[in-house]
């Protein structure tokens, strides 16, 4: 690709929709071997035209959600930070917590945190445009089932949030799932 420089690769990418890149997908975007992307790459960084989140990503945007969804997948914002962004609460958690099929992961200075759960409970999320890019989250019902199988939500806040979620829809997620722990599921949430 004939005249690159920065301020064209930034706008290409975020022209993209993508917001987070690996050093490969940045590679694709350009038409260049991976050893040129990294060098783009670093100078993106060091310019602030882009962040480096760890070694060999780098994000155009800073948002925390949009992080999440693009730096790990497949992955979708989940738990106690969906039922913030639908707003079911108004606690606001010390990191962006989401769900992915691979292992758990917790990069604090980014501020993200993963949590595995089986593929067969992998549903219920939807992609929002969110600051230059976008993120995927779950909707409230199926925020409220992962952050319940994963056992971290505070008793005294299950009942006000089922109160403000779709019972029938509730019901559907809980009956689709078929694994382990379909019953703490069913005595929490039914």
């Amino acid at each position: 690709m004939k005249g690159l420089n920065l301020y064209k690769i930034r706008d290409m990418a975020i022209a993209s929709g993508r917001s987070v890149y690996s050093i490969q997908q940045l590679a694709n975007l350009v038409g260049k071997p991976k050893s040129v992307a990294k060098v783009y790459a670093s100078r993106l960084v060091r310019k602030g035209m882009a962040e480096r989140l760890l070694r060999g990503k780098l994000s155009f945007v800073d948002d925390d959600y949009v992080v999440l969804g693009q730096l790990v997948e497949p992955s979708y914002v989940s738990l106690s930070s969906a039922l913030l962004f639908h707003g079911f609460i108004t606690q606001v958690p010390a990191f962006v917590e989401g769900v992915t099929t691979k292992n758990s992961r917790r990069y604090e200075k980014l501020g993200v945190v993963y949590h595995k759960i089986p593929p067969s409970l992998f549903y219920g999320y939807e992609k929002y445009k969110k600051s230059r890019g976008y993120a995927f989250v779950a909707d409230g019902e199926k925020a409220l089932i992962d952050w319940v199988y994963l056992g971290r939500p505070p008793k005294g806040v299950i009942a006000d949030v089922i109160g403000k979620t779709d019972r029938g829809k509730l019901r559907k997620y809980v009956e689709r799932f078929r694994g382990r722990g379909r019953k703490k599921l069913e005595g929490w949430l039914l």
